[in-house]
């Protein structure tokens, strides 16, 4: 029988790492979130209570005009079948993972579905920018701009909602506040 291995620092390092890249990587490399619902019927109530279409605060891009939101809503809703994506991410992750928990560690197995994973991952990128691309160029001037100040809104109330959940964590485990994070700059907008 094996004795127990002891455990050092840098194998406790090592492992930590391991883990937080097999589970930070599959994170990170999410598709894109669904396009938001077809443009709201005036007087049809959603089943929240709000109007079709409508999220929490209003209509995504609220700023911009009724054209406007639907040239970026046939944007965001073009490109590759995100459920065949998710599928494909799904299975080469599955690959990675087994060879994670195999009794013969084989890292160049683990590095090949790491790549092939960020390699879906930036073709999903890339077709979205495109069609970003291709979608910005359609817009009124008034649009772009509306689209700008719409982005740094919703880029703000992220941020916002980020802070709150960090400080509900802090506050569970008994953590003194964080200080306030600095003003993000323009070049953060979200795209």
């Amino acid at each position: 029988m094996n004795a127990p291995q002891k455990l050092t620092v840098p194998k406790l390092i090592a492992r930590a790492l391991l883990l937080g890249a097999l589970t930070a990587g599959p994170v990170l490399a999410q598709p894109a979130p669904p396009a938001p619902p077809a443009a709201p019927v005036a007087g049809m109530p959603g089943k929240h209570g709000g109007q079709h279409g409508m999220h929490r605060a209003g209509p995504m891009f609220p700023s911009m005009s009724e054209e406007g939101r639907a040239i970026m809503r046939e944007a965001m809703m073009s490109g590759s079948d995100r459920r065949e994506n998710r599928a494909k991410v799904q299975a080469v992750r599955e690959r990675m993972l087994a060879a994670v928990e195999a009794e013969r560690f084989d890292a160049g197995a683990v590095k090949r579905a790491m790549d092939e994973e960020r390699a879906l991952a930036d073709a999903s990128r890339q077709t979205r920018q495109a069609a970003l691309l291709a979608a910005l160029q359609k817009l009124t001037p008034a649009d772009r701009k509306a689209y700008a100040a719409d982005s740094r809104a919703m880029k703000s109330r992220m941020e916002q909602r980020m802070q709150g959940w960090r400080e509900r964590m802090r506050e569970r485990r008994g953590a003194p506040p964080a200080p306030p994070a600095p003003p993000a700059g323009d070049a953060d907008m979200l795209i």
